[in-house]
């Protein structure tokens, strides 16, 4: 039994006397180790980067390209929220902490709790596959070294944002601009771009970061946005959006009520979006990706920023737009988002259709002891949500409860596609990650009591712990 690393070169798989691989080591993967840890289950972290933290874990000096942080990211969220559950974050910081002040959080945190000596890092998984007769062949390389280990489970919880995504195809004219062209993931600080006329392409939070902040420096800034979306402030009524979104009323609020509520709030406090001079969206709050800014308005209002339709091509020195106009550029920062790339054969994850395919948004179908923590795009912050799946997956891995059969699970997710194709329409991958806090919750909290309760005869037979256990004697070493 082997198998190929990215060079082409074969590596001995080797059993690991750790039950449990845990993949990233930012806010999802240091819940999902906590609770690993609190229950006496042995695990080993693996993280790329060379401390916790993850996207927060961002150095401008010397930093290694395609990161999706950037020199004045902050938190779009409450840190009230955003702390993990008994570990506050400190009380002096702001209420949107600035991420080397995140990164500090969560170092703190992984110290305390003892995870951070059982981290590896500076390690890169570039390749996860099923091992014959049960469990998962995880392949690493660090500091030049590429091995292969034999994990009884697996917890994916290294993110989304990985592989930037640029226009497919490319934009008419790319190859004889003569200006500077480069994705967000590459972006660190204004500086390069002071004195000059920069486009910004997209309109999600980003693209509406980054050209806030070229704004006080750039000779011109211009905003290129293909579609409309709906502008929202960090805080409304007084109270950041997260901890509304977070709170037990809100919760039980029917979706009808919740966006009637938010669209009444939102015209109140800002009007009209095309008063702005941005475009109207073609969807409804809520049906799409918000966009969270709480300068942008300021800034079109005082005419610092531009905005323009989508890019029609590209000249030497101009951005031509498809409603005729030009603008010369410097520079284009390429605000498009990114692609799931993933260590894993695309039919573990995706359906037939390239949707991710999870139950509970966690558990891919007919693939035992893989589990995906922190997968999801809520309104509001993601660390309670983490937390929650940690335990659920614990309890799993512990046996301490069972998935249901294979069609039941097949059921949620079809439920949770079609409803997601219903309320989003044209969908990529990334769609599926999307979740209503308030109904996620309870739907997972139900899922773990009844998962609890539900006896062997009745559960998916991937609910092999205890033999697991105790083939895991049986597997080989080498080959």
């Amino acid at each position: 039994m082997g198998t190929v690393d990215g060079r082409g070169k074969k590596t001995t798989p080797q059993v690991d006397t750790r039950d449990v691989c845990v993949i990233g080591a930012g806010i999802s993967g240091l819940a999902m180790m906590r609770s690993l840890h609190r229950r006496g289950i042995d695990f080993v972290g693996l993280e790329r980067d060379d401390a916790v933290g993850g996207v927060w874990n961002f150095s401008p000096a010397g930093w290694q390209s395609s990161h999706p942080a950037y020199g004045s990211l902050h938190l779009n969220t409450s840190s009230k929220v955003t702390g993990f559950t008994g570990f506050p974050v400190p009380e002096d910081f702001p209420r949107y902490p600035r991420h080397d002040q995140v990164a500090s959080y969560l170092e703190r945190f992984a110290d305390e709790h003892g995870l951070t000596g059982r981290i590896e890092f500076g390690t890169h998984v570039h390749q996860v596959e099923p091992a014959p007769g049960g469990g998962w062949l995880v392949t690493s390389r660090s500091g030049g070294n590429t091995r292969t280990r034999h994990f009884r489970e697996v917890v994916m919880a290294s993110g989304y944002h990985s592989a930037p995504r640029l226009p497919d195809p490319a934009i008419t004219g790319s190859e004889v601009f003569r200006g500077m062209q480069l994705h967000s993931a590459d972006y660190t600080d204004p500086e390069p771009f002071r004195g000059k006329k920069v486009t910004v392409v997209g309109f999600g939070n980003s693209a509406c970061d980054i050209a806030v902040e070229l704004s006080r420096v750039a000779a011109r800034t211009v905003l290129s946005i293909r579609r409309g979306a709906h502008v929202v402030p960090k805080t409304l009524m007084g109270l950041p959006i997260d901890e509304i979104a977070a709170s037990r009323w809100w919760s039980f609020l029917p979706f009808r009520v919740q966006r009637k509520l938010i669209e009444v709030l939102l015209y109140l406090s800002r009007g009209r979006i095309a008063d702005y001079g941005l475009p109207e969206p073609d969807h409804r709050v809520m049906d799409a990706p918000i966009t969270i800014s709480d300068e942008l308005l300021s800034r079109l209002s005082h005419g610092e920023i531009a905005v323009k339709p989508g890019i029609r091509e590209f000249t030497s020195d101009e951005v031509a737009f498809t409603d005729g106009s030009t603008e010369e550029a410097d520079a284009v920062v390429l605000c498009t988002g990114y692609d799931m790339s993933l260590p894993l054969p695309d039919e573990v994850v995706f359906d037939g259709d390239g949707r991710l395919s999870l139950f509970q948004r966690i558990v891919p179908l007919g693939h035992e002891g893989l589990y995906f923590a922190g997968f999801l795009r809520p309104v509001g912050a993601l660390t309670r949500l983490a937390e929650l799946q940690a335990e659920w997956i614990s309890d799993l891995i512990s046996g301490e409860a069972r998935l249901p059969g294979r069609d039941e699970m097949a059921a949620e997710v079809r439920g949770h596609l079609d409803r997601i194709a219903k309320r989003y329409g044209a969908q990529r991958p990334e769609d599926a990650l999307n979740v209503d806090v308030g109904s996620y919750v309870r739907g997972l909290k139900r899922e773990r009591r009844r998962g609890a309760d539900r006896p062997a005869a009745d559960a998916h037979p991937n609910n092999r712990v205890t033999d697991l256990r105790r083939r895991s004697a049986e597997w080989p070493s080498a080959s």
